[in-house]
């Protein structure tokens, strides 16, 4: 299990819960708006700052009682050939478990789903079909991506669909993504933003100088496709 990073507590990270949250390192997507750069690509990482897993559930341990639960995020977690056995030990510490996932690996998610390793998943969609490729840098088998979200749909563990509307993305992507994956529990649009530490931290620095939805924007396009979805609504 290669973690990137450890944050001991989030109030935001898993809905309704207090929770920590594990960054694993690595990612099959190249999206150019993503933030966290340094866990797609391993080539920026330096493998010294990579953490011990033993210490890791030492410091969950002693939480116990405190938080609620822990999300795995990344990077793709999914793609750390040992996920389930980490999740297994967290479950034994009591923690409930939310997925972060690109839904790129259908049949991970179907197995811990069926074991019941997962109390919640949020899934990233990147954008409509036809665009989808533009937006996670690669080129995507969109039937995995239809599997995922078929998987989540008939499960009974709470999940989101979520897409961060990067430069490009317009009202009619996004009623074109509503029509694609609604009806659904929850969809959630959350606004992009340019890091803290400005562009850098962004996988293509170029797209911070690109402008996209602002809140008021999202909003309008929300109440558009609201009654497609139990809940849901803006990020900002």
């Amino acid at each position: 299990m290669k973690l990137a990073g450890f944050q001991p507590t989030t109030l935001v990270d898993y809905p309704g819960r207090v929770a920590a949250t594990l960054f694993t390192l690595g990612c099959n997507f190249r999206c150019p708006f993503c933030h966290n750069a340094q866990l797609v690509d391993p080539a920026r990482a330096d493998a010294a700052s990579l953490l011990d897993v033993d210490d890791v559930l030492d410091a969950l341990d002693r939480r116990r009682g405190f938080l609620d639960g822990v999300v795995l995020t990344g990077g793709e977690p999914t793609l750390q050939d040992d996920l389930e056995a980490l999740i297994v030990r967290l479950r034994g510490m009591g923690y409930l478990i939310k997925l972060d996932t690109n839904g790129s690996r259908p049949d991970v998610v179907e197995r811990l789903l069926e074991r019941r390793l997962l109390d919640f998943v949020a899934m990233d969609v990147k954008g409509p079909r036809r665009r989808y490729g533009e937006f996670a840098g690669v080129e995507v088998p969109m039937d995995a991506i239809d599997r995922t979200i078929a998987i989540l749909k008939r499960s009974r563990v709470d999940y989101a669909f979520r897409t961060t509307v990067a430069p490009g993305l317009t009202g009619d992507d996004l009623a074109a993504v509503a029509a694609w994956i609604g009806p659904a529990r929850r969809y959630v649009l959350q606004r992009f933003r340019v890091p803290p530490d400005g562009a850098k931290a962004l996988l293509d620095p170029s797209w911070a100088d690109r402008g996209a939805l602002d809140e008021r924007d999202l909003r309008a396009v929300w109440a558009a496709i609201a009654d497609r979805f139990e809940d849901g609504g803006v990020r900002a």
